[in-house]
């Protein structure tokens, strides 16, 4: 004898619910800080029943990392070429990452909890961190095995100290521009070109 058919279960869940319960508890988190996030606010934001809010995510740390999942590190141009260009344009789109949707508070806050919550730093080294550190040192690569940059360049080690630069001017004060950012980005390359070996002396200029 065949059983009956099952009965479909619930109603389909509606991403755009969940879409607004994510924007909502992203923007108290930039706010408040994760500490200052909580499920009754973001209830009372969005209009949308406790009950409900806990049906998609157990607790507000889940609510938290399925907001920072709506961080998105845009990937800008392919490699034109031009190094000095393309390290400036990806520089600048990693600033504009932390300009937009108070990433500065927001990245500060997830400091703050890295000991407690450390998916939380995760889920923004992830959507946001990691790609552009990935495609800066891409673009070191492929320049230090074309012969443009020194063949030692470590491009892990000079990715980082790149966007070290924007975290160094937040604490500095110091405004960030498209001429500052193309500034540390030729006083890098000054450095990371290749030259004469350190026990041979450099060739005369001509005269």
């Amino acid at each position: 004898m065949t059983s009956p058919p099952r009965r479909a279960g619930g109603r389909p869940r509606d991403p755009a619910i969940d879409r607004s319960l994510a924007e909502a508890a992203l923007a108290e988190m930039a706010a408040h800080g994760f500490a200052g996030l909580s499920i009754d606010r973001v209830s009372e934001i969005t209009g949308v029943g406790k009950m409900t809010i806990y049906r998609r995510f157990s607790d507000k740390s889940a609510l938290a990392v399925a907001a920072l999942a709506l961080l998105t590190a845009e990937e800008g141009p392919a490699d034109t070429g031009d190094l000095a260009e393309d390290l400036s344009r990806q520089l600048a789109l990693a600033h504009g990452n932390l300009e937009g949707r108070g990433s500065v508070a927001l990245l500060g806050a997830l400091l703050a909890e890295r000991e407690r919550r450390p998916e939380l730093i995760h889920a923004y080294r992830e959507r946001l961190f990691r790609p552009r550190a990935e495609k800066i040192q891409a673009l070191l690569r492929d320049a230090r095995d074309r012969g443009r940059l020194r063949a030692d360049l470590d491009v892990e080690a000079a990715g980082l100290s790149l966007l070290g630069f924007l975290a160094a001017s937040y604490i500095a004060d110091a405004p960030v521009d498209a001429s500052r950012l193309r500034r540390s980005v030729d006083a890098f390359l000054a450095g990371a070109r290749p030259g004469p070996a350190p026990d041979e002396p450099a060739p005369d200029e001509p005269g």
